[in-house]
């Protein structure tokens, strides 16, 4: 639809008959939904996941780490 051809009394009385703010607040109502459902799947792996880090797993990524820092000591030179 080219609103540029139109008067904008016919622009205005368009906007002002549409379907209103139900289709917005649904809309809204509907990404606030799924913003919760994110959160609480980012919540539920985050506790997977942290069990997870214990262990060997967890020694492996502190030595990695160490390694990784006395890298860039040397690398800085100090």
């Amino acid at each position: 639809m080219n609103f540029s051809v139109l008067p904008p009394e016919i622009n205005s009385f368009r906007m002002f008959s549409g379907a209103g703010s139900g289709p917005m607040l649904a809309a809204a109502a509907a990404w606030a939904g799924l913003a919760d459902e994110l959160g609480s799947a980012a919540a539920a792996f985050g506790s997977v996941t942290s069990g997870l880090a214990g262990g060997r797993v967890r020694r492996g990524r502190v030595r990695r780490r160490r390694r990784w820092r006395r890298w860039r000591l040397r690398i800085r030179g100090g």
